[in-house]
């Protein structure tokens, strides 16, 4: 038996309308890649009982026992008219819908405790515990609704779960994993990942990946995510040393625009290196800041932070001479580089990030436009070193690809220092 072709599937016109976003997917198709199955594609369909039934069909029809097919879909258990997951595939099935002992106990005892009226409420509620007759049950550990798994003809298997991702999630490594690993063989599928720093998808697909064979005959497939500042570029195959071939590949292309996940490394240098930081913020209004506080344990190199987004914080908090303010402007490399040096010295930190810039829409100048940006990194012992950047980007784009780039720009050159 082959490996199955795996398809990830979430119902809910939530989703297709737009007023809710599919997060399980992702979740789902991370999980299954750990577990050795590539998932090779992802669904998202309205709660339309028609268009669910004809598209499992579909997807179901390819499937032999030597090469089979796996569905796992979240969404529509929940007990309201919309919800048609049961009722479609007790129909696919030739199976009828029939209580589930437990989750029923459960239901029972939620309703009862709401006192005068709960068996009518109860009534309306029976189909969310409910499963098919023919189906195994997915017991659900953290919500009321369960889940099940039936084959839906030979060598078409579908698992369906609850779209409360809490509840999907506890369900899916608890009940549905082992289900999977005993049903299907997997294959070794090899991965890695690694950042470039101020590149765009469609560069870096025509200036590398365009020129590679490995990922034009197959042996290996790539992937890249668009991230603030930054893109993410993912090899996989089932050869370990062709993938780390391409990650070689690609760092020797681009060099120090290469990181690993910086938002793990960055942290650990620190801590190693037994260094602290501080930041001086003007555009960007302490999001640098953010981004490293946002991580347990980042008081041990994090000192503090300094919002200085007016002139007279500039000259009042932080030291910057009135007089660099009135020859080169808040945004000037000269004002970046007293920001960052003078910062340090408030802040007591070996380390200092300074940035200032134009985030807009307004304030632009002729000769400095919206977007126009000064990023400052001091270290101890070292020249101050300050990077202009024009990044003409939405206010709130801007901003967040800014204070990523601040923390890059302080790594990339700490990592450079033995």
């Amino acid at each position: 038996m082959n490996p199955p072709k795996v398809t990830v599937i979430s119902t809910g016109s939530e989703l297709t309308a737009g007023r809710s976003q599919d997060t399980n997917s992702s979740w789902i198709a991370n999980e299954l890649f750990g577990l050795g199955y590539s998932t090779e594609k992802f669904l998202v369909l309205p709660d339309d009982p028609k268009l669910i039934r004809d598209e499992l069909k579909k997807l179901a029809g390819v499937a032999s026992k030597e090469n089979p097919v796996l569905l796992v879909m979240t969404g529509g258990l929940g007990p309201t008219e919309d919800d048609y997951t049961l009722e479609v595939v007790c129909e696919l099935t030739s199976s009828k819908a029939v209580l589930n002992d437990k989750a029923h106990d459960r239901l029972q005892a939620l309703y009862r405790l709401r006192g005068k009226g709960f068996q009518e409420a109860l009534t309306t509620a029976l189909r969310q515990v409910s499963i098919p007759s023919n189906s195994t049950v997915l017991n659900n550990s953290v919500g009321i609704a369960p889940g099940f798994w039936s084959e839906l003809q030979q060598g078409a298997y579908l698992a369906c779960m609850p779209g409360v991702p809490s509840e999907m999630v506890a369900m899916f490594k608890e009940e549905l994993v082992p289900l999977i690993q005993k049903q299907f063989q997997s294959g070794e599928l090899y991965s890695d990942f690694l950042f470039i720093w101020g590149m765009s998808e469609s560069l870096f697909q025509q200036e590398f990946i365009e020129g590679i064979e490995a990922l034009k005959n197959g042996k290996a497939v790539w992937g890249v995510a668009a991230k603030k500042g930054f893109i993410r570029v993912t090899y996989q195959s089932e050869d370990k040393n062709l993938v780390q071939e391409l990650i070689q590949k690609t760092k020797e292309k681009y060099k120090g625009l290469c990181t690993g996940d910086l938002f793990e490394e960055f942290p650990k240098l620190l801590s190693e290196r037994k260094l602290t930081l501080g930041t001086i913020e003007s555009c960007t209004g302490g999001l640098a800041a953010k981004i490293l506080t946002d991580r347990a344990g980042s008081s041990e190199y994090f000192l503090g932070s300094v919002v200085s987004y007016s002139n007279l914080i500039k000259e009042n908090i932080v030291g910057v001479k009135k007089e660099t303010l009135e020859a080169h402007g808040a945004v000037s490399e000269e004002t970046a580089t007293e920001m960052a040096d003078n910062g340090a010295r408030l802040l007591g930190t070996d380390l200092a990030i300074s940035i200032t810039g134009i985030a807009g829409p307004g304030g632009g100048t002729p000769t400095k436009k919206v977007g126009t940006v000064f990023i400052g990194t001091h270290i101890k012992g070292e020249k101050t070193e300050v990077k202009e950047l024009f990044l003409p980007f939405k206010r709130e784009l801007f901003r967040e690809v800014v204070a990523a780039t601040s923390l890059y720009l302080m790594y990339n050159r700490l990592r450079k220092l033995v």
